[in-house]
């Protein structure tokens, strides 16, 4: 359909405490749409496969979370496949990001 908004998924992982922002109005101010939600309690490991597969099925260009603490143990794996949309800030699809943890270990 012509002028439809491009699709994403909203996630939200159970373990953070807080609310958040709505996804869905979230999404309709940064010009996307949310056509499926997954709301996840598993691992860094797992979740990037729920996610992966959902981006793929829904083939959906966008992943939007109520605060960027539900993304950050798999946002490497979101920002190959789709932009990272938080209330902050968008993280578009390729996004690279900083090495700085790298740093702190050595």
């Amino acid at each position: 359909m012509a002028g439809e908004l491009p699709k994403a998924i909203g996630m939200v992982r159970r373990d953070v405490i807080g609310r958040g922002a709505d996804i869905h109005a979230l999404a309709e101010q940064r010009g996307y749409r949310v056509v499926y939600s997954v709301i996840l309690d598993t691992g860094p490991l797992v979740s990037a496969l729920v996610i992966a597969q959902h981006i793929y099925e829904h083939d959906a260009t966008a992943v939007i979370v109520p605060g960027f603490e539900h993304a950050d143990s798999v946002r490497h794996v979101i920002t190959e496949l789709a932009a990272l949309v938080t209330p902050m800030q968008t993280y578009p699809r390729g996004f690279r990001w900083p090495l700085a943890e790298l740093d702190n270990h050595r």
